[in-house]
């Protein structure tokens, strides 16, 4: 499993920071907020997910920050 850091924003501001292990950064966000999530598409409330995993890795690879939104009501 890879570790992440899950931030809440609004805007550019973090409001809130977790940790949270998954298999995916998709995962990791919804685990760290307990509520569904689905891609950013320029929310103003958002979520930031970026994999603190520290291994060199090509450029052409997935991104190392990921941006999704919250839906639904908290679990």
């Amino acid at each position: 499993m890879t570790i992440y850091r899950v931030e809440e924003m609004d805007g550019e501001a973090v409001v809130a920071a977790h940790l949270a292990a998954a298999k995916t950064p998709f995962e990791a966000a919804e685990k760290a907020l307990g509520q569904k999530v689905t891609l950013r598409a320029g929310a103003d409330r958002w979520v930031r997910v970026v994999d603190l995993t520290e291994r060199p890795r090509p450029v052409r690879l997935r991104p190392t920050t990921f941006e999704f939104k919250a839906i639904g009501q908290r679990k």
